[in-house]
């Protein structure tokens, strides 16, 4: 489900609001002949269901004027990655990620979204005609998994809202205070587990402890033959650099949650500027995760 945040200073940005500002949570699942869910254990890859519900409904269509919607996207699957497109290639524009603003849109046509993302988007529906019925797909989707969900475009009010060039303003970070590298492997000899840095999750163990206020640099290497979306509790990062290039325009903003595909090494820089105490860190694709993918840090002050 969605906790939806705002500022109130957000309002100033003429951003779709109202109506026309809507929450989509995409997730995959499969059902019984009653109608329940049924659930496969998947150690490796992570559960992958085979049908796509938004919002808790199957197939779903959504009535939309032909004017700006501000869609507020949250991957709540369980392992499933999306590659979120609408039909004939139509563009989007990004706005904002896991931590609210970009500093500047983003024009996209292809939209990744792994498990635990956010991502929050503008569809200009006026470049649609009325009556016209636009799918939003998934490119990565198997054939009962490719279809999102459909807009069917009918008329509207005149438009009031709009899409400001800065949307946000860049926040100076303090100096970095340490450096820290978690090799992201799979163990399988005896307990077969995923690991950080060689271990499982231990409750008793803390395995960094940053302090309050500052920034860290953190190297995710991922040995393994699988995706795993790394996601922090309580706070959030800037992506510094994918396999030593700068991410995507549409990851300058703040993140919590970032995809290390196979053999790939991901920097990010975290900035613990709110609550001491101990949070855990780890995989979100969530049978990694319950299989040990998981570390705890505590932050002090």
């Amino acid at each position: 489900a969605f906790y939806l945040l705002d500022d109130p200073d957000d309002e100033e940005l003429g951003l779709p609001r109202g109506d026309y500002d809507v929450p989509l949570m995409i997730t995959d699942r499969s059902f019984n002949a009653d109608g329940s869910f049924r659930y496969r254990v998947d150690l490796d890859r992570g559960y992958r269901g085979d049908t796509i519900l938004v919002n808790g409904a199957v197939a779903p269509r959504m009535k939309v004027e032909r004017r700006l919607y501000r869609l507020r996207f949250l991957n709540a699957s369980n392992a499933r990655a999306y590659r979120l497109a609408l039909g004939n290639n139509r563009p989007m524009i990004q706005i904002a990620g896991d931590g609210g603003l970009l500093p500047k849109p983003v024009r996209r046509r292809e939209i990744p979204l792994e498990p635990a993302e956010r991502v929050e988007v503008v569809v200009d529906f006026r470049q649609f005609g009325a009556g016209s019925k636009v799918i939003l797909h998934n490119l990565d989707g198997e054939p009962t998994t490719k279809a999102v969900m459909r807009f069917d475009v009918v008329r509207g009010r005149s438009e009031e809202a709009r899409v400001p060039k800065v949307l946000a303003e860049e926040d100076e970070l303090p100096p970095v205070n340490a450096r820290r590298s978690w090799p992201l492997t799979f163990q399988g000899l005896g307990k077969s587990m995923w690991t950080i840095a060689g271990g499982g999750f231990d409750m008793m163990r803390i395995d960094c402890r940053p302090r309050q206020g500052s920034t860290e640099l953190w190297t995710w290497v991922n040995n393994s033959s699988r995706t795993h979306p790394m996601h922090l509790h309580g706070y959030h990062f800037r992506v510094v650099s994918i396999d030593g290039k700068r991410p995507h325009p549409a990851d300058a903003g703040w993140k919590d949650t970032v995809a290390v595909y196979p053999n790939q090494t991901v920097v990010v820089r975290p900035y613990f500027d709110y609550f001491p105490g101990i949070y855990v860190f780890h995989c979100h694709a969530a049978e990694h995760g319950d299989m040990s993918m998981m570390g705890q840090m505590e932050v002090v002050a």
